[in-house]
């Protein structure tokens, strides 16, 4: 059995599009459980209204506390062999299922997890979110040798995210394996699908890959677009991110303290480069820069040896305390970005 958990917050306009996609699957040996995290419109009534009529579907409902406690709830109260895990605001094709069981059952050895592919679906087009590896099966060795030395980053050719989606909704996981290593922290809101999917991936013996797009992922869900524009924002929520994937995951291969490090320096740059584009004046950058990093506590976690030497030169400015030269390094960044998109 698949068990499919979707963690359910004030999403009423998409909510049964999502779960009929899961109901009108090809494959039929699923649970789908509905995790309410106190949602404040007719999201509750709803749930119910479909566990009402399809024994298939269980409904929890708890106090708000973020989509890792919701998801943790669904996790732990999951009795199938493989679980799934959907946004509430998307849908899935209705043959994901089927497409897993099959993966499942004619793999040579028995998959830890299955990662997939997916359609972004924009308001006038769509877009596929594909794994940057090639297809097929992977074993410890080829995993250690292939995937773990570019998934978190991959700065061969500069500061640039890793090979793997770290998404949670494009993959299927075996259910010990996820209860083994959910993510505890619940006060971690930003990047809430790094920590699990790739300390799950380093605990993996056996993985199947490929780009078959099977979920559909909705980005134009303005509540969701506001809520990835605040993962811009160096709040306490990174400091907890890092540490979390520092203590859980230092140590699982040679190069993921490199990784871990490389990882942090970009969410600050990244943040630099969002500040300088949205921000009135660089003054403003600057100084709302200089609060986040006070906040999070982000620069603890970042060492400037190792880093790429455009990467390192921000860090090291920052941890100088020279904020505005920092912010000018940004800037000059984005300005090149943009004359290579034209």
């Amino acid at each position: 059995m698949i068990s499919v958990i979707v963690p359910v917050y004030n999403v009423e306009k998409y909510l049964r599009k999502c779960v009929d996609s899961i109901l009108n699957q090809t494959y039929t040996d699923f649970e789908l459980l509905l995790v309410d995290d106190g949602s404040t419109d007719g999201c509750p009534q709803i749930c119910d209204d479909y566990a009402a009529c399809d024994s298939r579907v269980r409904v929890i409902h708890k106090p708000n506390g973020g989509l890792i406690s919701a998801r943790n709830k669904g996790i732990l109260a999951a009795r199938g062999d493989y679980v799934c895990i959907l946004d509430g605001d998307d849908w899935a094709l209705e043959n994901m299922l089927q497409f897993i069981h099959d993966t499942v059952s004619g793999s040579p050895e028995l998959p830890d997890m299955v990662l997939f592919a997916a359609h972004n679906v924009y308001a006038d087009h769509m877009e596929d979110t594909l794994n940057n590896v090639p297809e097929g099966y992977y074993n410890r060795e080829r995993l250690e040798k292939e995937i773990f030395p570019y998934l978190l980053m991959d700065t061969r050719t500069g500061l640039h995210p890793g090979r793997i989606q770290a998404h949670t909704w494009d993959k299927a996981f075996r259910r010990e394996l996820l209860v083994g290593h959910y993510t505890r922290d619940e006060r971690i809101r930003v990047f809430t699908d790094v920590p699990m999917t790739y300390e799950c991936l380093l605990h993996c013996q056996y993985v199947y890959i490929c780009n078959e797009p099977l979920y559909m992922y909705n980005k134009t869900n303005e509540d969701s677009i506001r809520a990835r524009s605040r993962e811009n924002l160096l709040t306490k929520s990174f400091g907890y991110l890092v540490a979390y994937m520092r203590e859980h995951m230092s140590g699982l291969t040679p190069t993921i303290g490199r990784q871990l490090n490389e990882y942090a320096a970009m969410l600050i740059i990244r943040t630099g480069k969002w500040r300088v584009q949205t921000e009135p004046s660089l003054r403003d950058a600057a100084r709302h820069m200089k609060q986040g990093l006070r906040e999070s506590e982000m620069l603890s976690f970042v060492s400037v040896k190792g880093l790429p030497r455009k990467a390192g030169a921000v860090i090291l400015l920052l941890k100088m305390h020279l904020v505005m030269p920092a912010v000018l390094l940004c800037a000059a960044r984005v300005r090149q970005e943009k004359k290579l998109d034209v």
